[in-house]
C-alpha cells in the first residue's frame, strides 16, 4: 500500500509540469506597414486572410521587422513534397525488411 501512495504521489508531481500555462510575447508597439506586408506575403503563399491575420498577431515584433525587411524569408512549409513522401515509404520499407530478417534468423 505504501508503495502504491509513493507511485500516485510521483506520479501526481510529475504531472505538474503538464498544468503550466504559456504566456504569448506582447506586441509593445505596432509596426503596420511591416504588419502589412507579412500579411500580403502570407496571402500569396495562398494563406486566408485571416490565418495570415492572426499569423501576423502572433509575431513578436523583432520578428515581424527580421520578416519585413526580406519577404523571401516567409516561406510555405506546410507539408511535404511527393518524393518526401515515397523517400520516406522507402526508408521504412527498408528497415521492416531488416528488422524481419534479423527476427527470422
Amino acid at each position: 500500500m505504501k508503495k502504491l501512495l509513493l507511485g500516485v504521489v510521483t506520479f501526481h508531481l510529475a504531472l505538474i509540469p503538464c498544468f503550466a500555462d504559456v504566456i504569448p510575447t506582447r506586441r509593445a508597439e505596432n509596426d503596420t506597414a511591416s504588419e502589412q506586408k507579412i500579411k500580403s506575403r502570407l496571402q500569396t503563399l495562398g494563406m486566408p486572410a485571416a490565418e495570415a491575420e492572426r499569423q501576423v498577431r502572433d509575431l513578436s515584433p523583432e520578428d515581424t521587422n527580421y520578416f519585413a525587411q526580406d519577404l523571401n524569408r516567409v516561406q510555405n512549409a506546410a507539408g511535404l513534397y511527393w518524393y518526401e513522401w515515397v523517400g520516406g515509404l522507402v526508408l521504412l520499407t527498408v528497415v521492416v525488411v531488416i528488422i524481419i530478417i534479423k527476427l527470422t534468423d
